[in-house]
């Protein structure tokens, strides 16, 4: 995740965002060491009144947030959000909730001997409920620019 956070800080000046931390991240490599990305997140939460959410609020709203975007695009694959959320789980120490959710349905989203199952219904349900449950209330050019960088 820390090599997301230049790219999100970028966006974030760009829809008028201000602050050293959000503006040091913003100018960060995606190569970037995590251990030093790491230590200026906080202080951008800060400099944005952003509170710090636990683990299951942060992956609910990751989901919601996810969904919305895929929900978005017209060229989404029918699995859009459950792929992007189980791509997650490795580097978050596979969490449960939504995203560890997705994770376990991604499993039988290629397999053709899941074609109709109950973990391929499962799957089905779950990105039905992530594109179109309870949307996170973003600014629009801010989902522009998340949408644009999920599948």
């Amino acid at each position: 995740m820390s090599s997301q956070w230049p790219d999100m800080a970028a966006h974030l000046l760009a829809q008028g965002a201000e602050g050293e931390a959000v503006a040091e991240i913003a100018g960060l490599s995606r190569t970037a060491s995590p251990w030093f990305v790491d230590q200026l997140v906080p202080e951008l939460l800060s400099e944005l009144a952003i509170t710090e959410l636990s683990a299951d609020e942060a992956s609910e709203l990751v989901g919601r947030l996810v969904g919305q975007a895929v929900a978005a695009r017209t060229d989404a694959d029918e699995f859009a959000s459950v792929r992007e959320l189980a791509r997650l789980s490795p580097d978050l120490d596979y969490p449960g909730g939504v995203i560890g959710n997705a994770y376990y349905a991604s499993e039988w989203l290629d397999c053709e001997c899941h074609g109709d199952s109950p973990e391929r219904d499962a799957a089905v349900a779950l990105e039905a409920t992530l594109r179109t449950g309870n949307p996170v209330d973003i600014d629009p050019g801010l989902l522009s620019a998340v949408t644009a960088t999920v599948i």
